[in-house]
């Protein structure tokens, strides 16, 4: 019973390894993203979310953090990180590793598409741009938003700064929700915008709320 009780409490998670955790629902969400769009365009979806990601492993290790856990969700992963060996600037350079992975990727598989123009290709283009593009946003859930945030309390006392994260995080929040709204609409319902705007709907009322109190004093930082 007890074991029950944590396992819901700990967010229906499934424990892969001594530092890995991959929630229940997430296979049902790779489903549905495979069903919508087919397995090869899904692939190619998933292979930039594992570059985003490895790329803010392969940082933290190069700066001398220590991964303590790493939570798969079914729209998005949590990487747990005890960062307090690392200034504001390397934390800095985290943030914005994932992003610039993608950007990187997306040079690369430019030039290639100039001698082999195939849509596969291209699509591979599209999903590191979007993805690395999306993660800029100026809020607190993507890595743009945790990048302004250290730029802040590297230049302003910890509670000014905290407070003009706050308000950077409603502002944008609320206009990413309007822009996934009205897409939705456009779209006619297309499944993978109501898949994305779900994902944006989480970052408003969900992360972006629990996890406000999250700050430089914490020696966790939460990379996606």
């Amino acid at each position: 019973m007890i074991e029950k009780t944590d396992f819901f409490k700990n967010g229906c998670m499934m424990k892969i390894s001594s530092k890995t955790y991959v929630s229940v629902f997430s296979p049902f969400a790779v489903f549905l993203f495979i069903l919508s769009q087919g397995l090869v365009s899904s692939l190619i979806f998933f292979s930039a979310i594992l570059v985003h990601e490895i790329s803010h492993i392969l940082c933290l290790f190069y700066l001398g953090a220590t991964v303590k856990k790493i939570s798969v969700y079914p729209f998005g992963i949590d990487i747990n990180a005890d960062t307090r060996r690392l200034s504001y600037k390397k934390e800095l350079v985290v943030s914005l590793s994932g992003s610039a992975a993608n950007l990187l990727f997306v040079l690369l598989g430019s030039a290639v598409f100039n001698f082999v123009p195939r849509p596969e290709l291209l699509f591979f283009v599209l999903c590191h741009l979007s993805l690395g593009l999306f993660n800029l946003l100026p809020i607190t859930l993507f890595d743009g938003g945790k990048a302004l945030r250290l730029i802040l309390y590297d230049r302003l006392e910890i509670d000014t700064a905290f407070r003009a994260s706050f308000l950077c995080d409603l502002f944008f929040s609320v206009i990413l929700f309007f822009l996934c709204t009205y897409l939705i609409l456009l779209s006619g319902f297309n499944l993978s915008v109501i898949m994305v705007a779900v994902y944006a709907c989480i970052a408003i009322f969900f992360l972006n709320i629990t996890k406000r109190s999250r700050h430089k004093s914490t020696p966790e930082c939460l990379f996606y």
